[in-house]
């Protein structure tokens, strides 16, 4: 296993082409450390671990993977060592920055559930292996459209802020409403706040499922009201927070696509 360590060492110091930087990680630009050949299989492996992992939990009956087949042990294995040794990589080249970047904790995510397999107990390793699902994050780094997409997001917060805000307020407002309209006549299902902002947030967002429903005719108005509210908050949010994310991206992607003048 050394031998890769001293493999790795010996092309960060030297001239190889195998590395390249772009200078910002926080940029929605492609942030490319590797060869695109390199990049793209490094993408590739953490495919790869997801698509084990749904397979393995699919048909393996085993609890966590020391319990199934090997072949499901040794693939993680396998992956969390290429997996790391890409992040330490990637540390020793950009330096101290790189771990609190963006960039720099998706990588350590990518890494996390192997590690942390040694220090949990047994019965937690079916919870861990679940966690390797957050390896699909690491294609933020290889999809131009998912970074221009997330920076968008990102710049329309203020605006999800205030909406979110709102939100809050009506489900509380709702819970309350409703416990104090079917509490008598429901006690079982309305008698706590808790089960009421559970029907608020899933009359609020048109879901429905029915397993809570108000019986009296003023419940069922009020049920009603917050049907109808919940449709236009959901309808202003997606106008509101859409038209802006669609300006972000255009704006993002006007940039990207400018070519450099010569002075």
């Amino acid at each position: 296993m050394w031998w890769l360590w001293w493999w790795g060492l010996a092309i960060l110091n030297s001239n190889s082409t195998l590395f390249y930087t772009r200078t910002n990680l926080y940029s929605y630009k492609e942030p490319i450390f590797f060869t695109p050949l390199v990049e793209r299989l490094l993408a590739l492996v953490a495919v790869f671990s997801v698509f084990t992992y749904v397979i393995e939990v699919e048909y393996s009956e085993a609890a966590h993977s020391l319990d199934g087949h090997p072949f499901w042990l040794w693939a993680e294995r396998i992956v969390a060592i290429i997996l790391t040794l890409e992040y330490f990589f990637r540390w020793l080249k950009e330096g101290r920055s790189y771990p609190n970047s963006l960039l720099g904790w998706i990588d350590f995510l990518a890494i996390l559930p192997f590690w942390l397999g040694f220090f949990v107990p047994t019965n937690w390793l079916g919870l861990v292996r679940s966690m390797r699902i957050l390896r699909l994050l690491k294609l933020y780094r290889h999809s131009r459209s998912m970074r221009i997409f997330i920076h968008a997001l990102i710049g329309s917060r203020r605006y999800m802020v205030g909406m979110l805000l709102i939100v809050f307020i009506f489900v509380l407002f709702s819970a309350v409403g409703i416990r104090e309209i079917e509490r008598d006549v429901q006690p079982e299902a309305f008698g706590s706040l808790f089960n009421s902002i559970w029907w608020a947030i899933v009359t609020l967002m048109s879901v429905g499922y029915g397993d809570v429903v108000p019986t009296t005719t003023i419940g069922k108005v009020f049920a009603q009201f917050v049907m109808v509210v919940g449709v236009g908050l959901t309808a202003a949010f997606i106008g509101i927070v859409g038209s802006n994310v669609y300006k972000q991206v255009q704006e993002l992607e006007d940039d990207g696509n400018k070519k450099p003048t010569r002075n």
